[in-house]
């Protein structure tokens, strides 16, 4: 949504889409093989030759859905802002609406692990384009919520979620509980808290950009398929702090801010010796 926000109403081609994602590629690359090299030196992990390749090519063979999914979509950007400048504002609404049905409803109620809704499943790049167009939309169209409103839809939002948590949880329509953060009310949710930012004074905060910047490096690194059930089962034991409640939010809020803020020093290492080598590559070229 941020994505469309900013890049939606662009004249772009494939040569420029390339170039806003080829350092993210090289990045995941990068973190894909270290991971790949601790499990072949510590053993934390038994994998096949299929787990072997798809490490390798983390990107191409969709290792990291979201990364993959992400960088099709800014592939997609060329096609996608030509729709949106071409259309007005009632066919623009209605492809968002078109796109919420089959890529955000239809693949979360028939979810069964594999591509069966016309634009792929809950993991697929169709779950991104709804939310890009909206975002492209609020832009252009200079949409605005005062803040309470936003703060009605955040709430709303967030409470439908948590009643399907409950549904899920018991096994209502056989759909997995993880299930409940994806599609039609996260994107209610999200809608909400991004009008919220909109309504709020623009502000600059070092800390919050320092530790948004290892956001990417705590997902590239917890949910490496190599090494995400070690982190979460076997080094973290998450399952003990399912039960009460009460145990389970906190535990979640101490544990995703102590992730984040240790794979944020890691990523700063990663930026540090990157700079390097990259210094070190131009001064071999200028020679």
């Amino acid at each position: 949504m941020i994505t469309g926000y900013f890049l939606g109403g662009q004249e772009t081609n494939f040569i420029k889409a390339w170039h806003r994602v080829d350092k993210l590629w090289v990045k995941t690359l990068v973190y894909s093989w270290i991971i790949l090299i601790c499990a072949l030196i510590f053993h934390f992990v038994v994998f096949n030759k299929r787990d072997l390749l798809y490490a390798f090519f983390p990107v191409i063979f969709d290792e990291y859905w979201f990364i993959t999914s992400y960088i099709v979509l800014i592939l997609l950007t060329p096609i996608l802002n030509i729709a949106i400048r071409k259309f007005d504002r009632k066919n623009l609404l209605i492809l968002i609406g078109i796109l919420i049905v089959f890529a955000d409803i239809v693949p979360f109620i028939k979810n069964d692990g594999t591509p069966n809704a016309p634009l792929g499943n809950i993991f697929s790049v169709g779950a991104m384009l709804s939310p890009y167009l909206i975002g492209a939309f609020i832009h252009r169209y200079e949409f605005k919520l005062k803040m309470w409103q936003a703060c009605a839809v955040t709430l709303f939002g967030a409470v439908l979620e948590y009643i399907s948590l409950i549904v899920l949880k018991h096994g209502i329509m056989k759909l997995d509980m993880a299930e409940f953060t994806f599609g039609l009310l996260p994107l209610i949710t999200a809608v909400g808290i991004f009008c919220i930012f909109l309504s709020v004074p623009s502000f600059h905060s070092r800390a919050i950009n320092w530790i948004a910047s290892g956001v990417l490096a705590s997902y590239l690194i917890t949910e490496h398929p190599l090494f995400r059930i070690y982190f979460w089962q076997k080094l973290l034991h998450v399952s003990q702090f399912q039960t009460p409640f009460w145990k389970f939010v906190l535990m979640g809020i101490v544990i995703a801010v102590v992730t984040v803020f240790v794979c944020s020093l890691v990523d700063r290492v990663y930026v540090k010796i990157k700079n390097v080598m990259e210094k070190k590559v131009r001064q071999l070229r200028k020679q």
